[in-house]
């Protein structure tokens, strides 16, 4: 009995073990509570709040017409020219961008500050290992999925929160729902019973 007992929690175990983790987004306030404004260094934000994973979301606040969010390519963000413009968007005060890929991410403000250093570079990771970074701003941000009309905004809505939060590595027993290892979870939790 006892050596089924065993058997049964170590087949539990190998499935447990198989599982994907799942990581929550974290959600970056660009420039902390300096915002989305000119005289705000991005680049040692980035440094302070990197690494960066696909799924987080970059919030950035700023004045409605002083300044708007464009998304560019490498050579847009280093010549602040937003001639081929991923996406840009200009309206409200708050705009949240999610890095949908793991890839870089580069931003520009197009109203000139871009010249001083209104820029922003970040490299998203694939994924964590349940590390994560309180708001910030600045940095670097590429291509995303965000559409690349004017004034767009991401498909995904955004983040309840403007402060990051920490990742978790459980996996929620819905994420369990429609996976292979559901089938030996159920198998391992049979058994178990019948042996008890």
């Amino acid at each position: 009995m006892e050596m089924r007992l065993a058997l049964a929690l170590l087949l539990v175990a190998a499935a447990a073990s198989q599982l994907p983790s799942a990581a929550e987004a974290a959600n970056y306030t660009v420039g902390d509570d300096k915002g989305w404004n000119p005289d705000v260094d991005y680049t040692a934000w980035v440094k302070k709040h990197k690494p960066f994973y696909k799924g987080d979301w970059l919030i950035f606040q700023y004045q409605n017409g002083r300044s708007d969010v464009v998304q560019v390519g490498e050579v847009g963000y280093e010549n602040c020219d937003k001639a081929s413009a991923l996406s840009s968007y200009s309206k409200g005060t708050t705009y949240a961008f999610q890095l949908k890929e793991a890839k870089d991410y580069y931003f520009i403000c197009s109203y000139g500050y871009c010249y001083s250093g209104m820029k922003l570079h970040v490299t998203a990771k694939s994924s964590s290992s349940g590390s994560s970074s309180s708001s910030s701003s600045g940095g670097s941000s590429s291509d995303s999925s965000s559409d690349s009309s004017d004034d767009s905004s991401s498909d995904t809505p955004p983040p309840s929160s403007k402060k990051s939060k920490p990742k978790s590595s459980a996996a929620p027993p819905s994420l369990l729902a429609g996976t292979p290892y559901a089938a030996i979870a159920t198998g391992a939790a049979l058994l178990l019973n019948r042996m008890l």
